[in-house]
């Protein structure tokens, strides 16, 4: 498959490329060109930037349909688009389907929002109406932003950055994950057809070192979103000089069991978040802290749970968990289980055994609180793999709150039937959200703050597009 730049869809230059395989069956899906420095410099310099591109003269309601005709092209698409997904990522084909529901209620949203949103009119602040001065502030896009998107949710986090940024007004060079770039081209294909300008979007595949770092340093660039690991953006922070850079990192989900909670329920909900995606989320639980009143009796329940998942093929309708994208987070989750158990953790289930990309479903038991394997120093709090790690406490679960950092701590589950108990825990945690007896997944609306680069799931469309645009103040002199 070509990459798209320049108005088209093209190889690079060099005509190096780069075979993408099934992470499952291990065959080769397509090729991609590895996209060096000089075709990121000729996709970046073709994109439109001035007052007279194609892209500022259409309206926000003509973008608002632009979205709605790109709505109904992925709805019409949607079974391909879903075994696009599965056949690059591996997520089971059940779980792909979701992924693209949720892009499409992404698209309606924004197709129904569009005229609200983007360049917007807003009255100038008080402390700039210096004596008879007047005028106003107005949102205005960037310019060209640089999009860099992880391989977990290749379709749906795209979108997520694509949409809201097209609303803006901006340019688009985005730079998806270099096992799972057909999804991204797939969804820039589908908003080309739906009338986005050819001349204000780029994708362009290939791996980080070589075609992220490009795209960063070029300097035409006016603004960097990324989501992705610690180590991913700190070099893109370390490329991106004085260009402004948001970025997203996921985390370590945390669960937190009273010894009066529902210890069916929590088992219930710990598995199917936890495994959902074969760990890899932002939001999966993969730490749990349990009262040691309930500790084995919940561990007893885990592992019911855990016998009945499906492991195997994921274009299986009944598959619940595949193969991991890359085979070295098997290979590192099993090192990490191995190492776990040699420093005295009890494996319950798995064994942490990975033949290729598949990693079983594996629960250790007695992990050290302190463990600096499991809980890294440097807050890299990502595990990406099918592995759950429960601790027993015996002096009470309010000492975690002194335990979680913040950097990359997202949100934090609770079960207890003690409401009022739950509550002031719930308080104590330093933590931007909390579930009281129910465990979040990706699909939900959750909390977010600005000033945070951790990132929570689905926000408004407004703050989507004023994250991706900035302000200016029009002052008028009488």
């Amino acid at each position: 498959m070509e990459a798209f730049f320049t108005s088209k869809w093209a190889d690079c230059p060099s005509g190096v490329m780069r075979a993408i395989r099934n992470p499952w069956t291990r065959e080769i899906i397509d090729t991609v060109p590895e996209c060096d420095v000089e075709t990121v410099d000729l996709a970046i310099g073709g994109l439109r930037r001035d007052n007279t591109d194609s892209l500022a003269t259409i309206t926000s309601e003509q973008m608002g349909e632009i979205f709605s005709l790109a709505t109904e092209s992925v709805r019409a698409r949607a079974d391909d688009l879903a075994r696009l997904i599965t056949g690059e990522q591996g997520k089971p084909i059940a779980e792909a389907r979701r992924e693209v529901n949720v892009t499409i209620n992404l698209l309606e949203s924004f197709g129904r929002e569009a005229f609200r949103l983007g360049r917007q009119f807003l009255p100038l602040a008080q402390e700039a109406r210096v004596g008879d001065r007047f005028g106003y502030t107005r949102r205005r896009p960037y310019g060209v932003t640089a999009l860099l998107t992880p391989n977990t949710f290749p379709f749906l986090i795209p979108a997520m950055l694509v949409v809201p940024a097209l609303a803006a007004g901006n340019s688009i060079v985005i730079k998806p994950a270099s096992q799972t770039p057909f999804s991204t081209l797939a969804l820039v294909k589908i908003l080309t057809e739906s009338g986005v300008p050819d001349d204000s979007i780029a994708c362009l595949a290939g791996p980080g070192e070589l075609t992220g770092q490009a795209v960063c340093r070029h300097p035409l660039v006016d603004q960097i979103t990324c989501y992705g690991g610690l180590r991913t953006i700190r070099a893109i922070r370390g490329a991106s000089g004085l260009v402004p850079v948001q970025f997203h990192h996921g985390g370590m989900g945390v669960c937190l069991v009273a010894k009066d909670g529902d210890l069916d329920r929590a088992a219930r909900e710990i598995v199917a978040q936890a495994f959902e995606n074969a760990g890899q989320t932002a939001i999966s639980t993969s730490a749990i802290y349990c009262d040691a009143d309930v500790y084995e009796k919940l561990l007893d329940r885990l592992v019911a749970e855990m016998a009945e998942l499906k492991v195997g093929d994921p274009m299986d309708e009944e598959t619940e968990i595949g193969p991991l994208t890359e085979a070295f987070r098997a290979v590192r989750a099993a090192r990490l289980a191995e190492d776990l158990v040699s420093g005295g953790a009890r494996c319950l289930r798995g064994g942490g055994v990975n033949e290729g990309n598949l990693i079983q479903p594996t629960l250790l038991a007695d992990i050290d609180p302190h463990s600096r394997r499991f809980y890294p120093e440097d807050g890299s709090r990502e595990i990406l793999a099918p592995l759950l790690g429960v601790t027993r406490l015996t002096s009470g679960l309010d000492q975690v709150a002194e335990w979680l950092d913040p950097r990359t701590q997202m949100s934090v589950s609770i079960f207890s039937e003690d409401l009022d108990a739950a509550a002031a825990l719930a308080g104590s945690l330093p933590v931007f959200n909390v579930h009281v007896n129910g465990v979040p997944t990706w699909r939900d609306g959750l909390i977010f703050d600005p000033g945070s680069s951790i990132r929570l799931g689905r926000r408004k469309s407004r703050s989507r597009v004023s994250d991706l645009s900035t302000h200016q103040d029009i002052v008028f002199h009488p």
